[in-house]
């Protein structure tokens, strides 16, 4: 656990992130990052976004981030702000086990 800029409390995990982004739909039809936590085996679907975070499709990251809940967050956007803290490996390959 960390405070962030607004002194709120940020909790960090390592995530790995998948080589390929997939159709979903959530509010909207858009296109969703694949990721999952370090010693988990099932990709799940991230429906938002990482800020400071530049995804390259073909590599496969892990990466560090640290998650806050929003007060009062706009109607339908998600209660927790995602923030990149770092990026401990990229790697150019195809991820194994993707969903269809």
């Amino acid at each position: 656990m960390s405070c962030d800029d607004d002194n709120t409390l940020a909790s960090q995990k390592t995530i790995t992130v998948a080589s390929k982004t997939v159709d979903c739909i959530g509010f909207v039809s858009q296109k969703c990052l694949l990721i999952k936590d370090k010693n988990q085996q099932d990709w799940n679907y991230f429906y938002d976004t990482i800020t400071g975070f530049t995804y390259e499709e073909g590599f496969e990251y892990e990466i560090i981030i640290a998650q806050r809940e929003i007060e009062n967050p706009p109607q339908d956007a998600s209660s927790i702000e995602t923030t990149l803290v770092s990026i401990t490996s990229k790697i150019k390959k195809t991820s194994e086990n993707l969903p269809n």
